[in-house]
């Protein structure tokens, strides 16, 4: 059995589910991306945009050119460590 994990976008108007027709990487963090409504009747058509903004868990193979914050509870985690082998 296949599971599918798809995330769904409801259309603003009608509620159906949007596709994405077209997308495009314009970074390594941020992308574009047309979308249209599944319900004929509805038509709409629109743009959106991906962002990652933070690291949730960081990666084992980094790319350098890459700077993502980490999100402040790993980051105070991160400092509280640090802080604690500091001392001991």
């Amino acid at each position: 059995m296949t599971v599918q994990n798809r995330h769904r976008i409801p259309c603003p108007h009608c509620g159906e589910n949007v596709r994405v027709r077209k997308s495009q990487g314009l970074t390594p963090v941020y992308r574009e991306a047309i979308l249209e409504c599944r319900n004929e009747a509805c038509g709409f058509r629109g743009k959106a945009s991906i962002e990652l903004t933070h690291t949730l868990t960081p990666s084992d193979m980094p790319n350098p050119t890459v700077e993502l914050p980490l999100v402040p509870r790993l980051r105070e985690l991160a400092m509280s460590q640090a802080a604690l082998a500091a001392t001991g």
